[in-house]
């Protein structure tokens, strides 16, 4: 840890993409369990006042200062259990950290159990009551390396250190992605719009409704297959390391790739090259994928990476199945094409020219 990273002001990030999230880590030793729990300060201020001053910033200096009682409330959190009784925990070390998504705050302490440690049942209890999206992850350590997640829906969990097969990982990726382009704002105002013109065609300054729903279904294959070429090698590419963009200008450059995109359907910039426009801009979008994987690891980094982007396709069909057959039924009304269009993009843009501004 650089001594700079301790003195600097530690001010609540702006929105970004990701949802809210904790990295659990829990590497076995024999009857002790080491535990390293990354907390957003964003989510620990949810939690507990952390502005000792009322400035709006939250500085090292505020959280050092109430240690004892942030490691107390993070640790009564986590409930470890290993045939039905009770490990205890004791504190280790707090430290800050940057994420892809903002400062987070690193809770180290070890659980000691009763006998060795092989499965223990775990209970993650640290936002949901609070906030209902929030996710748990957790990676295993030992002989093997695996990762699973605690939802509001699932809070306990019975884990164990027996390696997982690459058909689970793919399935657990699988799932990840579909839910990180559900509830990626940033990323589904992009798509959307790339596709609230595609029933339509550009004639000199006005938008005519396309004849053919086979026209319409070819150019929509043409926008999504370049956008899905495009996010795929920069995912790739920043999963394996071969590039490493620094996470704050990826989520502006993601932003501003909103905007591009949005003000081409009010200004046409490209009319008639919205593919070549969302392979370019698509481009971005990988980077801000690859965030969720970097921040869970693991081996077998290829089946998490493939698994992953399989599920931000799917999910991304799906939703394509769901508007491109409505847009087209609604192409001729009054209300899609001079209402929704215009109407949409207009606010995709002014959403993503804040998204802009609060990640600058």
């Amino acid at each position: 840890m650089r001594r700079a990273l301790w003195l600097t002001l530690l001010a609540l990030p702006a929105w970004a993409h990701k949802p809210s999230d904790s990295y659990l880590r829990l590497t076995r030793d024999g009857d002790r369990v080491r535990a390293r729990w990354d907390v957003a300060v964003r989510d620990l201020e949810v939690l507990t006042p952390l502005d000792g001053n009322g400035d709006g910033a939250i500085t090292w200096g505020e959280l050092e200062a109430q240690r004892s009682s942030l490691q107390s409330l993070v640790e009564g959190r986590l409930a470890v259990t290993q045939s039905n009784q009770p490990c205890t925990s004791t504190p280790r070390s707090m430290e800050a950290v940057q994420h892809s998504d903002g400062t987070y705050v690193v809770f180290g302490f070890d659980v000691h159990c009763p006998s060795t440690v092989d499965t223990v049942v775990v209970t993650d209890s640290l936002l949901f009551d609070v906030d209902a999206q929030h996710r748990g992850l957790v990676r295993l350590q030992g002989e093997g390396d695996s990762w699973t997640i605690f939802t509001s829906d699932t809070r306990t969990r019975e884990l164990s250190w027996a390696p997982v097969s690459s058909g689970q990982q793919l399935w657990l990726a699988l799932t990840q992605g579909v839910h990180h382009i559900l509830i990626g704002w940033d990323h589904l105002a992009f798509l959307f719009a790339l596709l609230l013109p595609a029933v339509y065609r550009r004639e000199r300054s006005a938008w005519v409704p396309v004849t053919s729903l086979r026209q319409t279904l070819l150019e929509v294959l043409k926008v999504v297959t370049s956008f899905t070429l495009a996010h795929s090698i920069t995912l790739g590419l920043a999963a394996f390391g071969v590039v490493a963009p620094e996470p704050k200008w990826v989520e502006v450059a993601i932003a501003i790739s909103v905007v591009l995109a949005a003000f081409n359907n009010l200004v046409p910039l490209l009319p008639e090259g919205r593919w070549a426009l969302a392979f370019g801009l698509g481009l971005m979008h990988g980077f801000g994928f690859v965030s969720a994987l970097a921040d869970l690891g693991g081996s077998r980094l290829w089946v998490s990476v493939l698994g992953f982007n399989l599920g931000v396709e799917v999910g991304q069909t799906a939703i394509v199945a769901l508007f491109v057959p409505l847009a087209f039924a609604l192409r001729r009304t009054r209300l899609f094409q001079g209402f929704v269009l215009p109407g949409g993009s207009l606010v995709i843009l002014s959403a993503a020219l804040w998204w802009t501004w609060q990640r600058l």
